[in-house]
Parts: structure tokens; C-alpha cells; sequence
């Protein structure tokens, strides 16, 4: 797969899978905007790849997801600096563990805003430049949790179950401009085991027990298909989820 001249923000892309993804999609030829709270890992991992690859292929943006008027500079400087805007990866989320009689409705509503309110702001702020260029690809991370719940997740779950419903709709409503919308959901990912302590190697050894593919998910299950999605490969494919998991769920 190669991605060479394609421009995609990744957003939530300066930590964790975030990061890992941003890489990867460098790797294939991409330019990237990392959009994110955290500017100084953005700027880190920026300057850290731009020099690997002796080229300004990274930029970094602090970016609130849940603001209107960050998403719409994101778009402009993605523009500005990088030319166009042919992908946006909406990865940014929240994901608190909480008992169900402990979410009050701030942290509902704080939960529900950051998975659910960035990707309809994000996709809002882009697609005006999609339209103009007749194409354009959105890539929504949800979870491999909607399909089965987590009594401690029910507010995340919640939001990427709607993030789900997002995917199908802007799928009909963006298709006839050419811009296809598809969800990658992941299952429960170790990006370093290293720091996973003792409980949490019970708990995933407890997933793996149950997947058809018996190994911990790690960043790297999840760049490919992350890629195909960001990919000319996939240009026949929307308003579909792509359940990455090992075979935990089948849907």
C-alpha cells in the first residue's frame, strides 16, 4: 500500500495508538497533521519524524477536538501547511473506566463529547475541502465494545456506539461527493506490555482466552487495516465497520 501525496489528520495522533498510527502512515508516504491537546508530544513526534525523513512530512497542531473554532483552523492549517486534505482519522477518545452508578452527568456528558461531538466537528471542518476536490476519506475509530457492552464502560460505550450510527449516516449523506466514511474498531490493545501491570495481563490473557487468534492486539494489528481504510484500495467501501479483534466478536 502506499499513500505518497496523500494528506491525513490523525487526530488524538501525538500518544498511544495515535502515535503509532501517525508513524505508520508516514512511513507509507503520507503528510500528516497530528492534531491534539498534548502539543508538546505533537511537536516531539513531529520533529522527531520530519528529521527521519529529512522533509516537513508531520505537522503538529494543538487542537480541542470538542471546539468548533479549533477544528476549523486544523482544517485551514492542514490546508496551508500540507497542501489538501484527502483523510481525516478521527481516533481522538476518552475512555475512563467507571461503575455505572458512579457516572454522574458531567462526566457523561465530558465522555459523549470527546468520542462522539470531535468526530461531527472534525468531519464539519473538513469536509468543505473534500467536497471542493470531489473526494475525500474519513476513517472513525470506534471499539469492538459495541458489539457485546462493558458494564464499566457504559458511557464510552455509548458514545462509540454513536459514533457507529455517524459512520452509516455520513456515508449516504457524503457519498455522492465522493467522500467515503468507514470505523475501525479495535479491541482491547496493548500498545506497550511492558507497562501493563499484573491485573491488566489477567485481564487481556482473560480476552485472548476467547479470540480465535490468540495473541495480545498490539499497535501493529491495526496500522494495516487503518491504512487500506486511508488507502485508494478501499475507495469502493463505505459506511462499514471494520472489527479488528482477533475474532473476540464476529458481527
Amino acid at each position: 500500500m502506499s499513500l505518497l501525496d496523500t494528506t491525513i489528520i490523525v487526530t488524538g495522533g501525538a500518544n498511544g495508538l495515535g502515535s503509532h498510527y501517525t508513524r505508520y502512515l508516514v512511513a507509507l508516504g503520507a503528510r500528516v497533521l497530528v492534531a491534539d491537546l498534548d502539543d508538546e508530544s505533537g511537536q516531539a513526534l513531529a520533529k522527531s519524524l520530519n528529521e527521519e525523513h529529512r522533509a516537513e512530512r508531520v505537522v503538529a497542531l494543538r487542537v480541542d477536538t470538542t471546539s468548533e473554532a479549533d477544528t476549523l483552523e486544523m482544517a485551514q492549517v492542514a490546508l496551508s501547511r500540507l497542501g489538501s486534505i484527502d483523510v481525516l482519522v478521527n481516533n481522538v477518545g476518552l475512555y475512563p473506566h467507571t461503575p455505572f452508578d458512579e457516572v454522574d452527568l458531567d462526566l457523561w456528558h465530558r465522555v459523549i463529547s470527546v468520542n462522539l461531538d470531535s468526530p461531527f466537528l472534525c468531519t464539519k471542518a473538513v469536509v468543505p475541502a473534500m467536497r471542493e476536490a470531489g473526494r475525500g476519506k474519513i476513517v472513525n475509530v470506534a471499539t469492538n465494545l459495541v458489539w457485546m457492552g462493558l458494564p464499566e464502560m457504559v458511557h464510552y460505550v455509548a458514545a462509540k456506539a454513536g459514533v457507529v450510527g455517524l459512520t452509516r449516516s455520513l456515508a449516504r449523506a457524503l457519498g455522492p461527493q465522493g467522500i467515503t466514511v468507514n470505523a475501525l474498531a479495535p479491541g482491547a490493545t496493548a500498545p506497550n506490555l511492558d507497562e501493563v501491570d499484573d491485573e491488566g495481563l489477567m485481564r487481556l490473557a482473560q480476552i485472548v482466552s476467547h479470540q480465535c487468534v490468540k495473541w495480545f492486539e498490539r499497535p501493529g494489528d491495526l496500522q494495516g487495516p487503518l491504512a487500506f481504510l486511508c488507502s485508494p484500495d478501499s475507495d469502493f467501501i463505505s459506511g462499514q465497520v471494520l472489527t479488528v479483534d482477533g475474532g473476540l466478536t464476529m458481527h
